[in-house]
């Protein structure tokens, strides 16, 4: 038993993403390096708790390139069933501070990370269209409560922006200035495109800012796999 457990995590730790020589991880501040965990496209289209909450386009009208927004949120239908007759708990008092958004655009990276892989990363072009839709064709903030996941894609690439669920303590409603997100996909662009280190994407986690802390809050630039089927959004709330 402890063999095929030993070798089950073998074979998962050979398959996991790392960090490409183009640059490695960056901490900040003194601190021990921080395990980045962004999830890929598929991995948030293909998780039965997760549902596609919202749908929208950005950028310049009159720009015949459309960027895609996509946002997916987190529900309850993979929990475990419950008993029949069982009493429906009492849900906690709201508490409005919790609802209230932190504004995370000041933050800094806290640690930072380029991805190689055998295969090809997003065209460059394609992630220009994105940055060009955010930095100078778009107002205001994305809005992510725990459990959110923001899809910004266009042709090849895709910038996800992630805030899963976790602690109590970690479960704050979150804003980003979309221009913010741009210059941050930037950045990434210049450190992690680079076809001769076989670097195919990066990532940007922000674990604390002031008095916050955060759970697995990244934001990743990834190469944009189209479903087989496009989704459509879930008209409940």
């Amino acid at each position: 038993m402890f063999s095929r457990i030993f070798h089950l995590a073998l074979a998962l730790a050979a398959a996991a993403p790392y960090p490409s020589k183009a640059e490695s991880l960056l901490p900040l501040g003194g601190d021990v390096p921080e395990v980045l965990s962004p999830l890929s496209v598929q991995g948030i289209r293909g998780n039965v708790n997760l549902e596609l909450h919202q749908q929208y386009t950005i950028g310049d009208p009159a720009v015949k390139q459309k960027t895609l927004v996509e946002i997916y949120k987190y529900t309850s239908t993979g929990s475990a069933l419950v008993k029949r007759d069982t009493p429906t708990p009492s849900p906690p008092p709201p508490n409005p501070r919790a609802w209230m958004p932190i504004d995370l655009t000041p933050a800094k990276c806290t640690s930072q990370v380029c991805y190689s892989g055998s295969y090809g990363g997003p065209e460059k072009t394609d992630c220009d269209v994105i940055v060009a839709a955010q930095m100078y064709n778009s107002t205001g903030s994305l809005v992510a409560p725990a459990g959110h996941y923001v899809l910004v894609s266009y042709g090849s690439c895709t910038v996800i922006f992630q805030h899963p669920m976790g602690k109590p303590k970690y479960n704050q409603v979150l804003q980003y200035n979309w221009a913010k997100l741009g210059s941050i996909i930037l950045d990434l662009q210049k450190k992690c495109l680079k076809p001769d280190d076989q670097s195919i994407g990066g990532a940007c986690k922000i674990a604390r800012y002031g008095q916050y802390k955060f759970h697995n809050v990244v934001i990743s630039l990834q190469r944009y796999i189209a479903p087989a089927t496009p989704p459509t959004p879930n008209q409940g709330v």
